[in-house]
């Protein structure tokens, strides 16, 4: 049971309700006469003010490192509030007890007699005027990556197309011009009449094709880094921080 720990060991632990909800942090440990051991526990409910709350360790257990106690959470802030700077009288003791009683069918006579603070409760602990909390927040850092998009190839092929270009062409032809024979012009030819021959050769040009290659383009390709811009979006998550009061409300900083 969580009355069976020794006091120095509950101050600035948290106290849970019936559910695992906080309630509040441990200010004080009261300690019953006839056992000497914790039988209450003084818990700061609100974030200022002096005043605390009792709540009774009898029936609570230990939490990992908190104690949770057989009541809720509303029980617990609704309790008579005590003065911290002085001792808790029998009067206010019994008010308690009542409370406790009634509001959460404990049975007061084995709530322990009375109680009075113990040695270490005064310490309080190291942070009781000055309580933080850590903000944080989602960072997005938008990086890139490198893929693979597609493959391009220098290919090249042979294509047949068709020409059509007039070629001048020469070739030799026979003209026969027939002269008379004159005394004064011919020659005097005499003697027996014979067959006579003479032969000519004819030229003519053919058209001849003839191809050659001969590089007429050089083509380079090279791959270029492009930069370009596109808009990210998402969502990233943020802590927000608000003073509330034991209501629930927002409260003046």
């Amino acid at each position: 049971m969580a009355r069976d720990r020794a006091p120095g060991d509950l101050i600035g632990h948290h106290v849970l309700d019936e559910e695992g909800h906080s309630v509040g942090k441990i200010k004080q440990v009261y300690l019953d006469d006839e056992t000497n051991k914790p039988s209450w526990v003084s818990v700061e409910t609100g974030l200022f003010g002096r005043n605390e709350t009792l709540v009774p360790l009898q029936g609570s257990h230990p939490k990992e490192e908190d104690i949770q106690v057989p009541f809720d959470k509303a029980t617990v802030k609704d309790a008579p509030n005590v003065d911290a700077d002085r001792h808790i009288s029998p009067e206010e003791e019994r008010l308690v007890r009542d409370y406790y009683a009634e509001h959460g069918g404990m049975d007061a006579s084995g709530m322990g007699g009375s109680a009075g603070m113990a040695d270490t409760g005064t310490a309080g602990s190291p942070d009781a005027d000055d309580i933080s909390m850590v903000r944080s927040e989602e960072r997005v850092d938008i990086g890139v990556e490198r893929h693979e998009s597609g493959h391009a190839r220098l290919h090249k092929y042979v294509e047949t197309e068709q020409f059509d270009e007039a070629v001048p062409l020469h070739h030799d032809e026979l003209q026969v011009e027939r002269r008379p024979m004159t005394g004064e012009s011919g020659t005097d030819e005499t003697g027996d009449m014979r067959e006579e021959e003479e032969t000519f050769t004819l030229y003519e040009e053919r058209p001849v094709v003839s191809k050659e290659r001969v590089p007429v383009e050089e083509v380079h390709v090279r791959k270029r880094d492009v930069t370009r811009e596109e808009h990210v979006q998402g969502e990233r998550r943020r802590e927000r921080i608000e003073l509330e009061d034991d209501d629930g409300e927002p409260s003046g900083s």
